[in-house]
Parts: structure tokens; C-alpha cells; sequence
């Protein structure tokens, strides 16, 4: 029997806490509140938890200074923050230091729900390129910040893969031998509904990027492109309802 996941929830307002922890224990989770960030440091000494759902605007540390506390007392803890404010540049920083998704509220608790049980599978990122020392840099790039994530060098693995529900997000490039990313993208589409896909290119012609995007692909980052900015397409597609 598995053991059950212990969520600490960390939000300055009592009747956000009480309805965010009653909505994850019906889910079956063990969960510990936390009234602002310093009371989250002081619990995360104590006990181990499998996830942490923060509010960003609160008294004393904000939720990104939070996180990055956390990550010093349990490195690897996977953290989620929520907002119902435009602190863009805050939230940036926390993205680009391996926060696994943003939740904007207002938000439905079905939603919610979902991002945490995607975000407890812990699968990785992985990244798909012909040329593995493109995939192996990117992959570096990403497990740097301390995001999980893997390489392949074909469509088929990545096809495959996704068969297998081993994969949180993808990304993809588009032009690769054998089989190239728009119809890797469709594949992956058929084969899991719940993947999302981000394609990478440095030279795809425009009908191409064209064909992906309007198929649904979520994102096409240019070539070279910083890893903080696949971070955030990252971030953003798991923060999608669509995603989950």
C-alpha cells in the first residue's frame, strides 16, 4: 500500500489554508498548514513533505523566498506557488530557480487538485533532439536549476516514452531525420492526451512552426534560446488547465 503524501500548504489567510487543505486530504493527502513562510521553514525542519503549495504576497518571507529556503532545508522539494497578483519579476526568479508551476487564482479546485497530482508523479522534461550534444546541454541546463529531465535523440523514443506515461513535458525539435517534430507532435497527441509539447528549432521553415502550433503544439522556442526561458514555457505549460 502506498504511503500517503504529505502537502504542506503555506498562505497567510486561514479560510484559503482550511479550503485548500480540506479540497487535498478528500484527495486522500496528509496535510500540514503553515500560516507564513517562517512557520513553513520551522515544519519543514521537523517532518519531510512530498510538496509544498504557496502563496507568493505574504507578511515577512514572500513565497519565492520560501521556496528557496525550503530547497536549502530539502533539496529537490517540489514547490508550486499561487498568486492572485501581477508580481511578474518575482515570480520569474522563482521559475527560473526550478518552481514547478504557477497557479493564478482565482482557480477551480479540480485544477488545483490536478497540478498537484501531476506535479507528486515527478516525471521528467524531456528533451528531444537529433543531435545529443544539443539534447545533453539543454538537459544540463535544466537539471542545474533543478528541474528533472532527460534526453533523446528521436521521435521514436519520444513516442514511446509517452506510451510508457514516463513524461511531463516535452520538447521537441522540429526538424530531425526519420521522423520530424510536427509528426512526432501528432503521435505523442494520440498516444497521450495529458502531455503537453514544446518545439525548439533553429532553422524549421516557417510552414513548419506553422503546422505545429496550429495543431496545438504549445510553445516554439527559437534556437539558442536561454534555459530560463524554456523554464518558463515549461512552467507555464504545466500551469495550463488545458495541461493537466
Amino acid at each position: 500500500m502506498q504511503a500517503t503524501r504529505r502537502v504542506l500548504v503555506v498562505d497567510d489567510e486561514e479560510g484559503m489554508r482550511a479550503t485548500l487543505a480540506a479540497n487535498l486530504e478528500l484527495e486522500g493527502y496528509e496535510v500540514v498548514e503553515a500560516r507564513d513562510g517562517a512557520h513553513a521553514l520551522a515544519l519543514a525542519r521537523q517532518q519531510r513533505f512530498e510538496l509544498v503549495l504557496s502563496d507568493v504576497k505574504m507578511p515577512g518571507l514572500n513565497g519565492v523566498e520560501t521556496f528557496r529556503e525550503l530547497r536549502r532545508i530539502q533539496p529537490g522539494l517540489t514547490v508550486v506557488l499561487m498568486t492572485a497578483f501581477a508580481i511578474e519579476k518575482l515570480i520569474e526568479e522563482g521559475i527560473g530557480e526550478g518552481v514547478y508551476a504557477v497557479i493564478y487564482k482565482p482557480f477551480s479546485m479540480e485544477h488545483l487538485v490536478r497540478i498537484v497530482a501531476r506535479a507528486l508523479e515527478s516525471r521528467p522534461v524531456l528533451v528531444v533532439d537529433d543531435l545529443p550534444d544539443v539534447a545533453e546541454m539543454i538537459v544540463a541546463g535544466l537539471r542545474a536549476a533543478g528541474l528533472r529531465a532527460e534526453a533523446a535523440y528521436d521521435g521514436y523514443t519520444a513516442i514511446q516514452r509517452a506510451r510508457d506515461e514516463t513524461v511531463d513535458v516535452c520538447v521537441l525539435d522540429l526538424v530531425m531525420p526519420a521522423l520530424d517534430g510536427v509528426k512526432t507532435y501528432e503521435q505523442l497527441r494520440r498516444t497521450s492526451k495529458q502531455i503537453r509539447v514544446i518545439a525548439m528549432t533553429g532553422h524549421a521553415p516557417p510552414e513548419m512552426i506553422h503546422a505545429f502550433t496550429s495543431r496545438g503544439g504549445y510553445a516554439c522556442l527559437h534556437k539558442p534560446f536561454d534555459v530560463r526561458e524554456l523554464m518558463h514555457a515549461i512552467a507555464r505549460a504545466r500551469s495550463d488547465p488545458g495541461s493537466c
